[in-house]
């Protein structure tokens, strides 16, 4: 530490906040703010069921309202419909692939189904009400632990089962550490989910440039490269031709907002074909329903230690919900599981999550 006569004190010290000013003032810069231009509006239909077949859509209701510009479902963005390739790819998770838009069925409630574009927010919502869809609920799973019992409704058809990933991390003997420990512990201890929900939602607008054959968007995201890059495979577009920018205001993040979602593909799908600007802002409600969410996870933890406390053996063993797709990586257990030991210098460390966890309950 510096303690001369030009050393600095930060603890205690009042430091001048360089955004308060705008902030407080109205002058701030967030998706919504931004005057674009000759933009449209877009409105998300949403998936009310945890798990059903879409049997059929009907928008002619939708498109005859008036200020209505367009309806689009799966089967009209054929050309971006394909499989998103995992963000942080890991060899022990399963691939289970994900779409802008589900052609056949959902597998979460808010799962996008359908998006409106009007000439207005309000009209664009109006028509999102008309749209029919016809669903046939199935069997529902409400958590990971339930995803596993013998019979349990399959996510996806052909994936035999519902495991996403059954990994393993271990150093030193922790069966052998714990029979010889002066004393153990074992307990289990349940994270309930919950939600990073920040300030401002998600949003975005995406503008097309017919001469460049590129796009600008801007995202309130925290990963903008990782959004160009999806979106470089989805529209078969190098990345220089994609231009992605998170506004000088983005009312924090948390985590939801370094995920993908089928807005960031469809909204730039719809500007490209209607050649004219396309703006989508997330409400609260669809926060709620169809943001990202925090982890659920299920630990039971065994430790052993000496008599005057020194930790000689830490076993946990716990499930993860990975939600009902991979694409997002196993970065939420893996980091779960390496932080669990904390600071300790633990000889004897056994880290584990998958379906062993249930194995002979």
């Amino acid at each position: 530490m510096n303690t001369g006569e030009n050393a600095q004190t930060y603890i205690g010290a009042r430091v001048r906040r360089r955004e308060d000013a705008r902030l407080l003032t109205g002058r701030s810069r967030f998706v919504d703010d931004l005057d674009i231009p000759n933009v449209l509006h877009a409105a998300v239909l949403r998936s009310p069921h945890a798990h059903a077949r879409i049997v059929s859509i009907d928008t002619t209701e939708a498109c005859a309202l008036d200020g209505v510009v367009t309806v689009v479902t799966a089967k009209d963005i054929a050309d971006i419909q394909k499989a998103w390739p995992i963000k942080v790819p890991h060899p022990r998770l399963r691939y289970f692939p994900r779409y802008a838009l589900p052609l056949e069925k959902v597998r979460y409630v808010g799962e996008a189904v359908a998006v409106v574009v009007a000439m207005s927010r309000y009209i664009a919502e109006d028509a999102r009400d008309l749209i029919k869809v016809a669903y046939e609920p199935l069997p529902p799973v409400v958590n990971a632990a339930a995803g596993l019992v013998a019979g349990a409704p399959l996510v996806h058809d052909d994936a035999g089962d519902n495991i996403a990933a059954h990994v393993v991390q271990k150093t030193g003997d922790v069966d052998r550490a714990l029979a010889q420990a002066d004393h153990t512990l074992e307990d289990t201890f349940t994270m309930i989910r919950g939600g990073g929900h920040s300030m401002e939602g998600r949003g975005l607008v995406a503008r097309y440039d017919d001469a460049l054959d590129g796009f600008t968007i801007w995202d309130a995201t925290q990963t903008p490269h990782y959004v160009r890059r999806m979106l470089s495979h989805l529209f078969d577009l190098p990345e220089d031709r994609i231009r992605v920018i998170a506004p000088p205001d983005v009312g924090g993040g948390f985590g939801p907002k370094a995920s993908f979602y089928a807005e960031e593909a469809v909204i730039p799908w719809l500007a490209r074909r209607l050649r004219r600007p396309v703006k989508w802002i997330e409400d609260r409600w669809e926060n709620f329903v169809s943001a990202s969410q925090e982890r659920e996870q299920v630990h039971t933890i065994a430790i052993g230690f000496t008599k005057d406390g020194q930790l000689v053996a830490l076993r946990d063993v716990f499930l993860h919900d990975q939600d009902a797709y991979s694409n997002n990586g196993l970065q939420v257990p893996n980091i779960s599981g390496t932080t669990v030991p904390g600071p300790y210098k633990i000889p004897n460390i056994h880290i584990e999550y998958g379906p062993s966890f249930f194995e002979g309950a």
